[in-house]
Parts: C-alpha cells; structure tokens; sequence
C-alpha cells in the first residue's frame, strides 16, 4: 500500500511535474470541448501524418470486406506422426528378428567350428598313435586263417604268417 501524502496547502507549487499534484485545480483540456466517451462511441487509434497516433471513430472508418480466406485443405490418410511411429515400431520389430536370425547362424557357424576343430584333434591324435606307419620300413604281419571241412564233420585249420 502507498503511504499518505504529506500535508501541503494548495498554493505552494508542485515541485516534480512527473508527480501529479491531487490538490490542485483540475487542469482543462488545452484546445475544444470535453467529449466523454459515453457520447461518441468506440474509438480506434490509427497512426497520424506526424508520427503520433489520431483517435478516430469506428463508424469514420472506411469499410473494406475482404474475402474470407481459403480454409487450408484437410490432409487426407493416417495422420504424418502416426505413420512414423508406425514406422519405427515395424524397424524395431524387423531388427528384434534380424538380431534373432543372426544369433541363430552364429551358433550354427561356432558349433560347426567347434566340430571341424574336435575332428581334427581326433585325426592328429590317430597319426600320432598309430604304430609303423611313418613311412619308413617298419614289419609288417599278415595272418592267413585257412579253414577246410571234410567229410563226417571234421575241420581243418591252418594259420600262417608273413
């Protein structure tokens, strides 16, 4: 809240013009009579010739009716946003299975390595294991087993060898 005024009687001056002085007389318009508002209708400021703006009637106004512009026409389909978050669900979708499909040949691609590599430590395993096959001249062994049967039974074996 302000505080009161100081008391001053009515003749001293003002002493700031900026301050409006609420004893003084009521100052009068410089030039014309007093018009109230109530009395000449609604009032609208346009920019005068010197720079300053001029109160003029709204009834003084030319009228000018322009035409009423062009609705801007409705776009039609699915809403532009709705399509790209469409979009981007159906990429996450196709990538979700594309990362699933990849992992499935990846598993495919390590367990056949997996087994080329086992296979080729079994054959190493076997070359190094088996005796007298080093390429140089090692014994060798054949056994023949020579059965013959005869008559009422009886067999005849013979082994033999090399």
């Amino acid at each position: 809240m302000s505080a009161p005024l100081p008391y001053r009687p009515p003749d001293e001056p003002v002493t700031s013009p900026l301050v409006p002085d609420p004893y003084g007389p009521v100052q009068q318009p410089l030039s014309g009579a007093v018009e109230l508002a109530a009395e000449r209708g609604p009032v609208v400021y346009v920019p005068g010739a010197h720079g300053g703006f001029v109160a003029v009637r709204r009834e003084d106004l030319p009228t000018i009716h322009t035409p009423a512009p062009v609705p801007a026409p409705v776009a039609s389909g699915v809403d532009p946003q709705a399509q790209r978050v469409a979009a981007k669900g159906v990429f996450a979708a196709g990538a979700g299975v594309g990362a699933y499909f990849a992992a499935g040949a990846a598993a495919i691609v390590v367990d056949s390595l997996a087994q080329a590599l086992i296979a080729a430590a079994v054959a190493a395993g076997v070359a190094i294991a088996a005796p007298g096959r080093r390429g140089g001249g090692g014994d060798t062994y054949v056994t023949h087993h020579h059965v013959s049967n005869r008559w009422f039974g009886r067999s005849h074996t013979t082994v033999r060898n090399h």
